[in-house]
């Protein structure tokens, strides 16, 4: 389920980077009155993390599938 080997994957770091910073700057210029809903925060971290390890997954999937396809 979980291993170190993710992050030794080169997809994960250089998706990581820009979900960080996305998320920085979504906490700091988001106005106040939206981050104070209580489902606002909670809401969006679930959908930057779905989407994060959904791309990762996905881009996974398919690099290591053209891999194999070229090997054979």
């Amino acid at each position: 389920m979980w291993s170190f080997s993710t992050f030794k994957d080169k997809r994960y770091w250089i998706l990581l980077i820009p979900a960080s910073i996305f998320l920085i700057l979504f906490a700091f210029f988001t106005p106040d009155y939206i981050l104070e809903r209580p489902f606002v925060a909670p809401i969006t971290i679930l959908a930057s993390s779905v989407l994060f390890w959904s791309t990762y997954h996905l881009w996974k999937y398919f690099g290591d599938k053209k891999k194999e396809d070229h090997e054979v």
